[in-house]
């Protein structure tokens, strides 16, 4: 879903152009079912031919395979949703949608009008200028300790291995570097993104975009809240037991990575670098996924992502990168990916803007879409898959499997850490935002930061490339593990070796793309609506007993 922009100096003599052209382009005649349907099917050949476009340029930049044309792709998505005229026209029909009794015609509508509310401002020039800067910013920065440059990946890898606090306090200092530099850019992108917002009726861009993504925003902040509150207990134990094994006196935000190492993790050995992509396709051919005639590609990249997929051209081209990182978490990010690969290249949808290209907010919901990759990233917590595929013995796996709920416990809190300073940011921006970051760290990692102590939020790409996204993470979370019950429900320990678990998922959660909207997916493929008892019982917390306990606080 990254949004990788183009230089004003090259793009906005051409939006300018489009624009006027937009404004110019006659009105379309319209006026009957039939007329529509041709309307959307000329309109959809040229929103997936930007797609397309797109699609390959964010790629050519992150793997080198070829040019990236940014500024060409970015300009046929331009064309289409500054063009006043389809947007009128997909509000009028979608008026009248109700009347048409066709439901997947309906559909189109829906998202076409979403699109059109999220692809006004992806297509805004000034906007786009600003991502552009800041993104070209993040991924060409040097980082530099020691007096000598480091990579992002060499800066995670180091950090979880360092055992000396003061040394792991510099490491993890690295990003500030980059945070000092973008964060007045950032700033003003916020208030932009904001403006546009408020232009199209919504109180700041946060809320503009949930809605885009058809996430209740009253729903998401309460549960989410009420997830920090199930996991508060669990964590601070967590902290309490990792300062005493790391023989530190308090813990600190640059502790919590060689914490999860020593006591949450499985050695690096039994998972070598260069073996990730057999393991992969030796496990999704085992549960039925005809792996060697997918046209899914795969390759290993430093990039500021832990992992990156695009659906270049669904279902027929999906491509993903993964960092050169090291370890269990380096395979749990490829299944990942591999995740979002396999939904992309099993879609079974005529209509492109069904299809769920990730490029224009309105036409997918992230969450979804990561919750059901991140249904593969889980199977590799399995202790039956890190048996068959890891080589791990026994014992190494017995120890795992007593704490491995901690690097989930902790990965949701600091989730729920990036998503609060995120969504308070958008609801004011000219806040002290370092002070901000202090508290979120403060709240939800249960950590103080230093006094003297420089920011590090706006180091992060997301917030350029990815506005809006940290909740979906969380909200995959829950989605995955709900999943997997599921499975585990049907298949039993057959989900790791049945052939009939790919048409599975084929059948409830890729092939029908986006006709049917992503809440109702999770309640089809589950039998309930999405809720946080799964991700609670993985994290050993027993929901029952907390209702039971607010239960009996509440009639106290």
């Amino acid at each position: 879903m990254n949004r990788f922009t183009v230089a004003v100096a090259i793009l906005l003599p051409a939006l300018l152009t489009l624009l006027s052209s937009c404004e110019n382009r006659p009105e379309p005649d319209v006026s009957v079912k039939d007329e529509l349907v041709i309307f959307l099917d000329s309109l959809e050949a040229r929103y997936e031919e930007a797609c397309i476009a797109t699609g390959i340029a964010n790629w050519n930049s992150y793997s080198g395979d070829g040019p990236a044309h940014l500024d060409s792709a970015k300009a046929l998505f331009t064309g289409i949703f500054l063009d006043s005229t389809a947007r009128s026209t997909i509000r009028q029909w979608r008026k009248k949608s109700g009347s048409l009794a066709d439901p997947t015609l309906g559909r189109r509508l829906d998202l076409w009008e979403r699109c059109f509310q999220g692809g006004a401002i992806y297509a805004d020039p000034e906007i786009s200028r600003l991502e552009n800067e800041l993104q070209k910013l993040i991924v060409e920065f040097t980082f530099v300790y020691g007096g000598k440059p480091i990579t992002r990946a060499e800066v995670k890898n180091r950090i979880r291995e360092e055992r000396r606090q003061t040394r792991r306090h510099r490491l993890w200092r690295v990003s500030s570097q980059l945070s000092a530099a973008a964060a007045e850019k950032l700033g003003e992108l916020v208030r932009m993104r904001n403006a546009r917002a408020v232009e199209a009726g919504y109180p700041n861009y946060y809320s503009l975009s949930l809605r885009l993504q058809a996430i209740d925003e009253g729903w998401l902040v309460s549960t989410l809240n009420t997830l920090e509150q199930q996991t508060r207990s669990a964590f601070a134990r967590f902290l309490q037991a990792s300062a005493a094994r790391l023989k530190v006196s308090e813990m600190n935000a640059w502790d919590f990575d060689i914490s999860l190492r020593n006591s949450a993790s499985i050695p690096d050995r039994y998972f070598p670098a260069d073996s990730v992509f057999s393991v992969l396709h030796r496990f999704e051919r085992s549960i039925g996924f005809p792996v060697d005639s997918l046209p899914i590609l795969e390759t290993v990249r430093d990039i500021p992502y832990g992992g990156l997929s695009l659906g270049i051209f669904i279902p027929t081209d999906s491509r993903f990168l993964v960092n050169p990182t090291r370890g269990k978490g380096f395979y749990a990010t490829a299944f990942h990916e591999y995740g979002h690969s396999l939904k992309a290249v099993n879609v079974d949808v005529g209509y492109p803007i069904l299809k769920g290209y990730e490029w224009v907010p309105g036409a997918q919901c992230a969450a979804y879409e990561e919750g059901v990759a991140e249904l593969h990233a889980e199977f590799t917590e399995d202790t039956a898959w890190i048996a068959s595929f890891s080589g791990a013995p026994g014992h190494v796996i017995q120890d795992y499997a007593a704490t491995r709920n901690l690097s989930t416990l902790y990965r949701v809190r600091r989730l729920m850490k990036d998503f609060f300073f995120e969504y308070e940011m958008y609801r004011n921006p000219d806040q002290d935002l370092d002070s901000l970051e202090r508290k979120m760290y403060e709240k939800y990692l249960l950590v103080t930061l230093p006094a003297d102590e420089p920011p590090g939020y706006a180091s992060s790409i997301w917030y350029v490339s990815y506005p809006c996204y940290y909740q979906n993470y969380i909200l995959s979370s829950m989605i995955a593990t709900q999943l997997q019950e599921a499975l585990s429900d049907k298949f039993g320990r057959g989900k790791l070796t049945d052939t009939t678990v790919a048409p599975w998922m084929i059948e409830h959660l890729y092939r029908d793309g986006e006709t049917v909207e992503w809440a109702d997916r999770v309640r089809h493929a589950t039998g309930k609506s999405l809720e946080t008892g799964a991700l609670l019982r993985k994290l050993s917390i027993n929901p029952e007993r907390l209702a039971y306990q607010d239960a009996k606080k509440d009639s106290d």
